[in-house]
């Protein structure tokens, strides 16, 4: 029996962290696909910023192909007796195909506006809860540019047809309110799928 991986995507400041956090709360083994990069960074000897991972990402996956991330992820996850795995952060399209391949793919899409997307990111280091800056390497943008950037750069990379892709069963959270809000939003999607799983 496959195991069932629902995968979190969204652009940076749509609430991919904090639903991750939850869901690892409730008992789900959880992966970040951005942890590969951050991993190669550190082990060429370069200082972990997003610049680096970026630049490292995007030849990683020219040496060694577009899936890199998924294959060295799934090579953890199939290890596991766990049945319901969270994974945040594929952004390609090759990758979701890959983790596809070996499981059962759901894709969990969380959405919010660019102009609470960026107010969220601006405010994240100020109060205190930060599910985001918990990963070694990440850092909010400091103002509109830095944050255009960024989500240019994750488009570029595939994440803009990841968000859009109808290929596997979907599930999408609006996320425009409290942080309160999304976990019931997100409780919700857990139920849902865990009944599907049954």
């Amino acid at each position: 029996m496959k195991k069932t991986i629902m995968v979190i995507v969204g652009l940076p400041g749509a609430g991919k962290s904090e639903v991750s956090s939850f869901y690892k709360e409730q008992g789900l083994p959880m992966f970040r696909t951005g942890d590969v990069f951050r991993e190669e960074v550190v082990s060429r000897g370069l200082e972990l910023t997003p610049e680096n991972s970026e630049m490292i990402a995007r030849r990683l996956r020219e040496e060694q192909g577009r899936d890199v991330a998924a294959r060295i992820t799934m090579e953890k996850i199939l290890k596991l007796t766990d049945m319901l795995i969270c994974v945040e952060g594929p952004r390609d399209m090759d990758e979701l195909a890959y983790i596809a391949k070996l499981s059962k793919l759901i894709l969990l899409v969380l959405k919010a506006g660019d102009n609470t997307r960026f107010r969220r990111q601006l405010n994240r280091g100020k109060s205190g809860r930060d599910p985001g800056n918990k990963v070694k390497g990440f850092r909010n943008p400091k103002d509109r540019k830095e944050f255009d950037w960024r989500d240019g750069k994750e488009k570029e990379r595939g994440l803009a047809e990841v968000l859009k892709t109808k290929k596997y069963p979907r599930y999408e959270i609006e996320n425009e309110g409290t942080i309160g809000e999304l976990r019931v939003k997100a409780a919700r999607v857990l139920s849902a799928i865990r009944s599907s799983a049954r």
